[in-house]
C-alpha cells in the first residue's frame, strides 16, 4: 500500500470506530432504564425503548460503523504496517487471525451485555465497558504482533491477564477464563521459532 493510502485507511477506520462509540453512548443514554425502577416501569420502558427487539436491530447503527472501522483497522495493521524483512509462519498467522476474531466477538458481547446490565448495577456496566476496551486493545496488540514486534506479544499477554482477572472476579464461568489463559500460552509456544527474529 502506498503511504498516503495506508494512512487514509487508518484514519477512516479510527473515525468509524470513534463514531461507533458515540452512537453506542447515545444509544445507552437514550435507552437506559433508571436504577430502582419498579417491574411495571421496567416492562413499560423496555417496550418503549425497543429493548425487547433483537440485538442486531437494537445496535444496527453501532454495528454499521464499528465493524467496517474495525475491518479497516485490521487491514491497516496487516497490510499497511507490514515489515518487508519479517513474516510469521502460517500457524502463527492463523492463530492470530482466530484471536482477532475472538477479540472482536468478545468486544461486541461485552458492549451488548454492559448495556443490558446497567439496570441491575452501574458497576457491572462499567466493568463490561472496561472488558470491551481490553478486547479492543488486544485486537491492536495482535496487529502489532502480526508485524513482528515483540512488545505486541508482551502487551497482549499483560492485557489478557487483566481481562482474565476481570472475568474471574466478575463471576464469568471458568471456560472463558481458561480460554483466555490458554490462548496466551499457545501464542507463546507458536512464537518460539520466530521470537529472536522479531524486533
Amino acid at each position: 500500500m502506498k503511504n498516503w493510502r495506508s494512512y487514509l485507511v487508518l484514519v477512516i477506520g479510527l473515525l468509524l470506530i470513534l463514531a461507533s462509540f458515540v452512537v453506542y453512548g447515545l444509544r445507552v443514554l437514550e435507552t437506559t432504564i433508571p436504577f430502582g425502577s419498579t417491574p411495571q416501569q421496567i416492562a413499560n420502558l423496555t417496550r418503549i425503548y425497543g429493548l425487547d427487539r433483537p440485538v442486531i436491530e437494537q445496535y444496527q447503527w453501532f454495528l454499521f460503523t464499528f465493524l467496517p472501522g474495525l475491518t479497516l483497522l485490521g487491514i491497516y495493521g496487516t497490510v499497511g504496517l507490514r515489515r518487508r524483512d519479517f513474516q510469521h509462519g502460517i500457524l502463527v498467522k492463523t492463530f492470530i487471525v482466530l484471536m482477532l476474531i475472538t477479540n472482536t466477538v468478545t468486544m461486541l458481547t461485552y458492549l451488548v451485555t454492559a448495556h443490558a446490565s446497567i439496570a441491575e448495577s452501574p458497576l457491572a456496566f462499567w466493568v463490561g465497558l472496561v472488558d470491551a476496551g481490553l478486547a479492543l486493545v488486544n485486537f491492536v496488540f495482535l496487529l502489532v504482533l502480526w508485524n513482528g514486534y515483540k512488545w505486541g506479544a508482551w502487551a497482549f499477554g499483560i492485557s489478557s491477564f487483566v481481562l482474565c482477572t476481570l472475568k474471574f472476579v466478575g463471576h464469568i464461568p471458568i471456560f472463558p477464563v481458561l480460554f483466555e489463559v490458554s490462548s496466551v500460552i499457545i501464542l507463546i509456544y507458536l512464537l518460539r521459532a520466530s521470537w529472536f527474529e522479531m524486533e
